[in-house]
C-alpha cells in the first residue's frame, strides 16, 4: 500500500517480472471501466502483459462497497493460491485494506424503498446537505466518513432510517469477522512512503497536469454521455473526476479546476499516510533506487 503517485504500480510490475505473483488491485476507482486517465490505471498494453485482478470489473454507473470488495478479493486470493502463486495486493484504497485485514461488521439489510428514498434525497439536496444530516443523526460515523464519500454517507443514513439505530452503534456492537483465508495466511504488510515529501508533492502536481494533457476532461465528457451516468454517480465522486465535473458544469475555471485537483490529490495522499502511520504490523520502505530489492527481500524473508 502507499499514497497516490508513490510508484506502487511500477513496483508491482517489476515484481511480476521476477516473482511468481498474481497482482490484485486494491483501488476503488480502477474497478470502473472507462475511468482510465484520472484513476492512473495501467494502459491496456501493460495490463495484457502484467494482468491485474479487480480492474475494469464494473460499469461507471454501478455502485460498489467494501463488503463486495471483500468477496471479490478473497476469490482472487484463493485463485492465486490454487495456481501456486503469491497473491500480491497493490493499491491505495485504505478502507478496502482495513476491512480485509481487520474484518467487517455484519450490518442489517436495508429495504429497497429506503435505498430509493435516500438516493432521491441525494439527487435533490446534494452530498453536502446529506453529510450535514448525517452529522445530526450519527455524529460518530460522520467523523469517520469523508464529506464527499457519497456511498458511505448513503449507507450510514440508510441503516439509521431502516433500524432507528446509528451505524456507528451497529459497528461497535457487532464483532468484526476476518475471512479464514486471511487469518490463516502469512500476511506481509508493506507500505511505500515518499523518500522526499516535497518532491512527492511536486510529482502529484505534475501527474495531475499530465492527466489533463492526456485527455482527462475529454474522458469525463465521454463517461457522462453514457446511459445512466451523471456527475452524482459514485464513480464521479473520486478525486480528479469530481473536480473535472465541476469544471464542466461551469462551477470553476480551468485553472481553478487544476488547482483544486492537485490540492485534493495532495489531501488524499495525506489521508493515506495518516492511515498508514496508525497501521499495525506495517513494514515501511522508501521509494528510492533500492525499493524493488527491498520489497523482494521482504517477500522472500517472510514467505
Amino acid at each position: 500500500m502507499g499514497p497516490t503517485g508513490v510508484g506502487k504500480t511500477d513496483l508491482a510490475i517489476e515484481l511480476y517480472k521476477n516473482l511468481n505473483i498474481n497482482i490484485i488491485s486494491v483501488d476503488s476507482v480502477q474497478i470502473y471501466k472507462h475511468l482510465n486517465i484520472g484513476s492512473g490505471k495501467p494502459s491496456s498494453n501493460v495490463l495484457d502483459k502484467y494482468p491485474h485482478d479487480l480492474i475494469d470489473i464494473l460499469k461507471p454507473n454501478e455502485s460498489y462497497s467494501t463488503s463486495q470488495f471483500q468477496q471479490d478479493v478473497i476469490d482472487s486470493i484463493r485463485k492465486a493460491f490454487q495456481t501456486k502463486k503469491i497473491p500480491f495486493l497493490v493499491g491505495g484504497t485504505m478502507m478496502y485494506f482495513h476491512h480485509l485485514v481487520n474484518g467487517i461488521s455484519k450490518l442489517p439489510s436495508v429495504d429497497s424503498q429506503i435505498r430509493l428514498r435516500v438516493k432521491e434525497e441525494f439527487e435533490d439536496k446534494g452530498v453536502h446537505e446529506m453529510y450535514k444530516y448525517l452529522e445530526k443523526i450519527d455524529k460518530n460515523s460522520s467523523i469517520k466518513i469523508h464529506q464527499n464519500d457519497t456511498q458511505r454517507i448513503k449507507r450510514a443514513i440508510e441503516v439509521f432510517l431502516a433500524t432507528g439505530k446509528e451505524l456507528s452503534k451497529w459497528q461497535a456492537e457487532n464483532k468484526k469477522e476476518t475471512n479464514q483465508i486471511i487469518s490463516e495466511s502469512n500476511l506481509i504488510q508493506i507500505a511505500i512512503k515518499p523518500h522526499d515529501k516535497d518532491l512527492h508533492r511536486e510529482n502529484i502536481a505534475k501527474r495531475f497536469k499530465g492527466m489533463i494533457d492526456a485527455g482527462l476532461i475529454e474522458e469525463v465528457e465521454g463517461i457522462l454521455e453514457r446511459k445512466g451516468m451523471s456527475s452524482n454517480s459514485q464513480a464521479m465522486k473520486s478525486v480528479g473526476y469530481r473536480q473535472v465535473c465541476e469544471y464542466l458544469k461551469g462551477d470553476c475555471s480551468l485553472d481553478d479546476m487544476i488547482d483544486k485537483g492537485i490540492n485534493s490529490t495532495r489531501q488524499l495522499a495525506k489521508r493515506q499516510m495518516t492511515w498508514m502511520r496508525n497501521w499495525r504490523n506495517l513494514i515501511f520502505v522508501e521509494n528510492n533506487s533500492s525499493l524493488f530489492s527491498s520489497v523482494k527481500d521482504l517477500i522472500f524473508k517472510n514467505s
